[in-house]
């Protein structure tokens, strides 16, 4: 069966395909925003060359029936010429659609994911081409070639014991974190969420970084509770100004990022540590310690997690492998007291039954090989050449300042002509295929916002392309002075 038959109408090739594509269009079987097949499937299936479908594009692409976008393809334009066209089949009787009463909002969905910029500088995005996915293959197709079927239904809530012996070993020998109850989640955001909700009522405060994690505060905000932003300097967060929001408010829950900081990158020193500890103690508040990417720290060992030092266990520790590994392995990791564990795993089973099970085993026998080491600290040692080339890189371009993170995946710079709105300079580099985070998506307070800050993701790109988009913004900046 064809994709389409030829409108014989006496014209040229091209331009009887051009008019069997605008019937299709009109009468409703293609609606704006549907994809069209590739060019090599309209020159398999109809027997045309190529030259003659791609001269029939281009006729419908001036005419507005049809779009374009590079390495996605051909679609029916979102906004089609009048032209009699329809949006349903013919004598197809037309109802209203029901207007659902929604009470809660999400997060709102980009237009055009990071990934799909020629230079993504998201803070968190690893280089997912350096993957090993050929060996964690392997142990996938091991754990299918020998399943235990008991562990394919339902149970585990909390996650299949072999993955947790593993994780248990790892955040023994890698952040001396002992003693605790560990629950895989589907990434690190449920866990936010699930904790969110066991713990927060409405009209309740979060405090959380003046300049922080913007998943995580929807969360908050989502259960109800209203946030108290504490301020920062270039330690990362003043105990006295927590002490101070707790004192003249209703603060029943801590969300701390100790180590590289969201966004700013600073890391929390020891002494403060254990300040924010004694007031949570003190003041019987729960901390979120989010340890985002502990992994990658290159300046001596990354500073030992809160919860390794957490005698009264009120620390939450929240960690991830999506930096590790890949954002769709979709495996976070809670560390827990065993009476939170029980509530958390309680929770979870009205939100899902179980994780990934396939995913899980392979992971564990993964790092049970020794491939998981290996790959980290391979991968340590790239994102830690990236950030040193990023550092020089940025210098020399001399529009910006920022101080050399300890660890992490990204910088935080500030434009030197401060006249300069950051989060009008990335919406221009979006038009030249650049992604950049400003300012302004991390503010708690937005009229703390000065619009001068970028935070500069490193790791996913190799250095001639990191600094290719980054030569381009310095463009941008140069003109708009």
């Amino acid at each position: 069966m064809k994709i389409f038959n030829l409108v014989d109408n006496g014209s040229a090739k091209y331009l009887q395909l051009a008019e069997s594509v605008k019937q299709n269009i009109r009468m409703g079987k293609l609606l704006p925003g549907d994809p069209l097949p590739s060019v090599k499937a309209f020159s398999e299936d109809m027997g045309l060359n190529r030259h003659t479908i791609m001269k029939a594009f281009a006729e419908l692409i001036a005419e507005g029936w049809v779009e374009s976008q590079q390495r996605i393809g051909y679609s029916v334009g979102s906004k089609i010429p009048i032209e009699g066209s329809k949006t349903a089949a013919p004598k197809q009787q037309v109802h209203a659609k029901f207007d659902f009463r929604l009470i809660r909002a999400g997060t709102a969905l980009s237009a055009t994911p990071a990934t799909h910029f020629t230079y993504n500088y998201s803070g968190g995005q690893p280089d997912l081409s350096k993957f090993p996915f050929n060996e964690f293959k392997r142990h996938m197709s091991s754990t299918l070639a020998r399943p235990n079927i008991e562990q394919f239904s339902y149970g585990e809530t909390k996650g299949v014991p072999e993955l947790i012996q593993q994780i248990q070993t790892y955040l023994r020998k890698s952040r001396s974190i002992t003693n605790r109850d560990i629950i895989i989640t589907n990434g690190s955001q449920e866990a936010l969420y699930i904790v969110a909700q066991l713990l927060l009522q409405k009209g309740e405060q979060v405090a959380v970084e003046a300049l922080g994690y913007p998943p995580a505060m929807a969360v908050f905000k989502n259960a109800g509770a209203n946030l108290a932003a504490i301020k920062q300097d270039v330690k990362g967060i003043i105990p006295e100004d927590l002490e101070y929001k707790i004192l003249n408010g209703n603060i029943k829950l801590i969300y701390l990022t100790p180590l590289h900081q969201y966004p700013t990158t600073v890391t929390l020193p020891i002494a403060r540590r254990m300040a924010v500890y004694q007031l949570a103690s003190k003041y019987k508040i729960p901390i979120i310690e989010d340890d985002y990417d502990h992994e990658f720290h290159y300046r001596s060992q990354p500073l030992a997690p809160m919860a390794s030092d957490d005698p009264q266990q009120l620390v939450i520790y929240l960690s991830t492998f999506s930096k590790v590994m890949f954002p769709g392995a979709r495996i976070g990791i809670l560390a827990v007291s065993d009476t939170l564990a029980k509530a958390i795993a309680e929770y979870r089973m009205m939100i899902s039954h179980k994780g990934n099970v396939l995913m899980q085993l392979a992971l564990a026998k993964w790092m049970e090989s020794g491939g998981f080491e290996r790959h980290l600290k391979r991968m340590t040692r790239i994102y830690m050449a990236r950030r040193d080339h990023a550092i020089k890189f940025l210098e020399q371009l001399e529009v910006f300042d920022f101080i050399c993170p300890d660890g992490g995946m990204a910088l935080w710079v500030k434009l030197k002509n401060t006249s300069i709105n950051t989060a009008i300079l990335a919406t221009q580099a979006k038009q030249h295929g650049i992604y950049l985070q400003h300012e302004k998506q991390y503010h708690t307070t937005p009229c703390n916002n000065q619009n001068n800050h970028l935070r500069i993701g490193f790791a996913s790109m190799p250095e001639q392309k990191f600094s290719e988009g980054l030569s381009i913004v310095a463009n941008l900046i140069a003109q708009n002075k």
